[in-house]
């Protein structure tokens, strides 16, 4: 089957070009690799399945276009290297909130509601961020933020200052996994149940092993962990995201689909697959990777990023889950489209007058800056063009 690139995706993307290239140069005889000049390019590795992937994501007809994009992440132009966005939320002033996204290759990236940095913390590759709020240590409440990072194995957790909008490092010691176990930490996210009020965070590895901790005072104003929960799924997982109000575990095996299950430690471990990538839906196409909830009281919804084809499912939030509609983010008048998504975050609280039902936050795989691809970044989607969307 012979795949031809259209003018626009030539124009567009200079690493498809590349991609042709290297096809090129390999059926003359020349020694080129292109996965060894650009080891982490994802499904870029393959200039087949990247133009598959185009082609694929021709077919999704529902299309937003993102109202904000944040600065690039400190990276090279070519890495991989922005993952995971997650928002929180400044309830005394919304418009003060904060966009937190990791940097994979190095640590995390906070900004403000205009895609401007406010800071830079670098403190390790940091795969996937989550944030909690309320935590209530000794005599004091706070919010959390927390992440996966592979630099050494570990879970980092920092409270939040609000009035600088600033992390601090609140770990009683290094949150260390074990490596015997955990092959390469990789998916995070909090759980607050409604059930004991306890928070937990959630943090899984490339090999299929997923483990669940309490937090909990260790004096001095500082955290600890405890091991409540390890199961062990059988490919590799990263994705997650709890509802806290139904008490419920998504979480996302790349190549199979999205799992259900009971987010209490002592729950069942029984997990119900609602999402699968084959003749029954072909708008989800593997990798699954980011998961979000967008939650309005006991409604909202699921949203998965459906790598292989360049979009994102919407899924309903009660019941069996049923599966809505898919969507891309293309094209707009000032900011580009997005493509090779991993992580996503979605929230409803009234931010601003940009984002009053709150937005919907992508990592964009191919960053534009005009016709030049630029690192990599987040791009923001006011939650009004998605809801239109949902009213067709």
């Amino acid at each position: 089957m012979h795949h031809i690139l259209s003018f626009w995706q030539l124009a567009h993307c200079p690493i498809a070009m590349f991609g042709l290239l290297f096809c090129t140069a390999c059926s003359s005889g020349q020694q080129t690799d292109a996965k060894v000049n650009h080891p982490d390019l994802e499904a870029r590795e393959d200039s087949l399945e990247l133009i598959a992937a185009y082609e694929r994501q021709e077919k999704i007809r529902p299309e937003v276009t993102a109202d904000v994009e944040t600065k690039a992440v400190f990276a090279g132009i070519k890495e991989d290297a922005a993952d995971d966005p997650a928002i929180w939320v400044n309830h005394q002033q919304p418009s003060k909130s904060m966009i937190i996204g990791s940097n994979k290759r190095g640590g995390i990236a906070t900004y403000d509601l205009d895609g401007q940095e406010l800071g830079y913390y670098p403190v390790g590759n940091i795969n996937n961020v989550d944030v909690a709020y309320g935590i209530r240590l000794a005599d004091k409440t706070i919010d959390l933020v927390g992440g996966s990072n592979r630099s050494d194995q570990s879970i980092d957790l920092f409270w939040v200052d609000p009035e600088n909008r600033y992390l601090n490092d609140i770990s009683a010691q290094p949150f260390y996994m074990d490596s015997t176990l955990m092959d390469d930490v990789y998916g995070f996210c909090f759980y607050q149940s409604p059930k004991n009020g306890n928070t937990y965070a959630l943090v899984n590895a490339k090999n299929g092993r997923f483990q669940q901790y309490l937090i909990r005072h260790a004096g001095n104003g500082l955290i600890d962990l405890q091991l409540v929960r390890d199961i062990k799924f059988d490919s590799q997982v990263e994705g997650m995201v709890a509802d806290n109000y139904y008490g419920v575990l998504y979480i996302g095996e790349e190549n199979r689909g999205v799992w259900k299950m009971d987010a209490e430690p002592d729950g069942s471990d029984e997990k119900h697959l609602i999402s699968m990538s084959d003749e029954s839906n072909p708008n989800i196409v593997f990798d699954v990777e980011g998961l979000t909830l967008y939650t309005q009281g006991e409604e909202g919804y699921l949203i998965v990023s459906s790598q292989g084809n360049f979009s994102y499912a919407l899924f309903d939030r009660t019941g069996d889950n049923s599966y809505l509609f898919s969507f891309k983010i293309v094209d707009g008048e000032n900011i580009d489209g997005v493509e090779e998504t991993d992580g996503i975050q979605a929230i409803s609280d009234s931010l601003s007058e940009k984002f009053p039902k709150g937005l919907f936050i992508a990592q964009d795989g191919f960053n534009y800056q005009g016709k030049n691809l630029a690192a990599q970044n987040f791009k923001l989607v006011h939650w009004e063009r998605i809801a239109e969307l949902l009213e067709q």
